[in-house]
C-alpha cells in the first residue's frame, strides 16, 4: 500500500535517525521530513513501532509522526509548487521498469 510518512521532531539526531530508517524501508523523500512510497503491512507494522518507541523514549511534547495511508490516483492529484523532480506515476507504483 501507498503511505505518506512526515515528522516534526526537534532533536537533530532523532530525527536523522527517522529519516535513515524511513529510507531504508524504500521510502521516497519527497519534502525534508516527508516521505512516499509503498510498503507492505509486515514493514510497516515494524517500522511504524519502531519510530513510535523512539518518539516516546527521546521525543520531545511538541514532536509529531503521523502516517497516512493514500491512493494512487491521490498521488496523481498532487499538486507540486517550487523546484521539485518527483516522478509521480514512480511515487504511486503506476510505473514499472523492465530491465533487459
Amino acid at each position: 500500500m501507498l503511505y505518506l510518512i512526515c515528522y516534526d521532531i526537534t532533536n537533530n539526531s532523532l530525527r536523522a535517525n527517522f529519516a535513515r530508517k524511513i529510507i531504508a524501508c524504500g521510502l521516497d523523500r519527497i519534502n525534508k521530513s516527508v516521505y512516499l512510497g509503498l510498503i507492505k503491512e509486515t514493514p510497516l507494522n515494524n517500522l511504524e513501532a519502531e519510530l513510535s518507541g523512539l518518539l516516546k523514549l527521546r521525543g520531545q511534547p511538541q514532536d509529531s509522526l503521523i502516517i497516512l495511508p493514500l491512493l494512487a490516483r491521490q498521488v496523481q492529484d498532487m499538486r507540486i509548487y517550487g523546484r521539485n523532480d518527483l516522478d509521480k506515476d514512480e511515487l504511486s507504483g503506476e510505473k514499472s521498469t523492465l530491465i533487459l
